[in-house]
């Protein structure tokens, strides 16, 4: 079994847990408009909360959690900004507005694999980046064999595109035990050619800014010679801590030192037989969310107004819970997090298009993972 990680909700120490609950009553104080010099604003910041009021950026919030502990998504951030709690609450709400007015993350998400889009559709049926198995650490792995990749092939954003929807499916398969992701750039065969160093600066302000303390290890695989030029160049934009975790490995063996050999694919020369083969989007597979039928719509609308109802006694119970000293409603506040966790599942079908790890039943009935 796995061991939870510090600084996770279920292995918090009491400085921590004061630590949660005043960034709760910050974005709370932010939300309802009262926060005004309780904490310094970057200008960018300022221009953040003019542009957004309290109540979009509230409805931004619970969107991005979507079946997450809400707890857990804070403290992501307040890990990141090695728990100062002013600082933490600016990078939330700088993502959540990255993700609402600049990326409409939700509506990528909507969209899913969408056959218009060339581009992104080429990502996936070439293979460019995909999720299978796990680390030693129990961490989901992601592969990205970088030889197939050529910048012309797509636009800029039709990858940045990409590049998200991966990221943000990659956290329905996180577990709590595990959440963060181990990311194998496989560099077999990698020339000039491949390089695009406007991707690879966008992945990395991804992980940085915007998706806190969700890679957990980033191995460099099979780099040739001449790598290391380029990796001076990408070390340099890098945050200190980002740059500690990629590691270069070579040969099995060395894969075989984060992943168990019976778990990595024979090209890469384990022992798992296993070949990425894309399956194509299934006609209907998205009724629901394209073309609902009277009854869908009723059903969402009624799933909808349980949520908010769910949200607002789930946040009651969060007020209740900072300003008592021992955890009475903290047993409250899980039952309400259960609540909205299996809600969201319900609506997934109205929020979210099937993805190709739905279809190859990674992602199951309710959100349950099979790797």
């Amino acid at each position: 079994m796995t061991t939870i990680l510090p600084g996770r909700p279920e292995t918090l120490t009491p400085d921590q847990e004061a630590k949660l609950k005043s960034f709760w009553k910050l974005l709370f104080e932010v939300c309802d408009g009262t926060a005004v010099g309780k904490f310094t604003q970057t200008k960018e910041l300022k221009t953040i909360l003019d542009r957004q009021t309290g109540d979009e950026l509230r409805l931004a919030y619970w969107q991005a959690v979507k079946y997450d502990n809400p707890d857990a998504l804070i403290l992501r951030f307040l890990r990141a900004r090695k728990w100062d709690v002013e600082k933490a609450i600016t990078m939330m709400l700088t993502t959540i507005h990255w993700r609402s007015q600049t990326m409409h993350l939700e509506d990528i998400v909507k969209k899913g694999e969408c056959l218009e889009d060339a581009g992104f559709m080429h990502q996936l049926r070439a293979g460019k980046s995909y999720i299978h198995g796990r680390d030693k650490e129990n961490r989901v792995v992601c592969y990205v064999p970088a030889r197939l990749h050529k910048p012309s092939d797509q636009s800029a954003e039709s990858l940045e595109q990409f590049t998200v929807w991966l990221m943000e499916t990659t956290r329905i398969v996180h577990q709590e035990s595990a959440d963060t992701s181990c990311l194998v750039f496989d560099m077999t065969g990698f020339s000039v050619s491949n390089m695009d160093y406007n991707s690879v600066k966008f992945m990395a302000m991804c992980f940085e800014a915007h998706f806190p303390e969700c890679l957990g290890v980033c191995l460099v695989h099979n780099a040739p010679w001449f790598f290391q030029g380029i990796w001076k160049v990408i070390k340099g934009w890098l945050d200190p801590v980002v740059a500690s975790k990629v590691h270069f490995t070579s040969g099995a063996s060395g894969l075989s030192k984060f992943i168990d050999k019976k778990d990595i694919p024979k090209s890469l020369g384990g022992d798992e037989n296993w070949t990425y083969q894309y399956v194509e989007p299934v006609p209907g597979e998205n009724s629901a969310l394209i073309n609902p039928t009277p009854q869908q719509i009723e059903e969402k609308l009624k799933l909808e107004q349980v949520r908010s109802m769910l949200i607002s006694d789930y946040e009651g119970m969060t007020l209740k819970w900072i300003k008592e000293e021992g955890n009475r409603s903290q047993e409250e506040r899980d039952r309400l997090r259960g609540e909205l966790k299996a809600n969201y599942w319900m609506l997934d079908k109205y929020m979210r298009a099937r993805t190709f790890y739905d279809r190859i039943g990674m992602i199951g009935e309710g959100g349950k993972v099979k790797l």
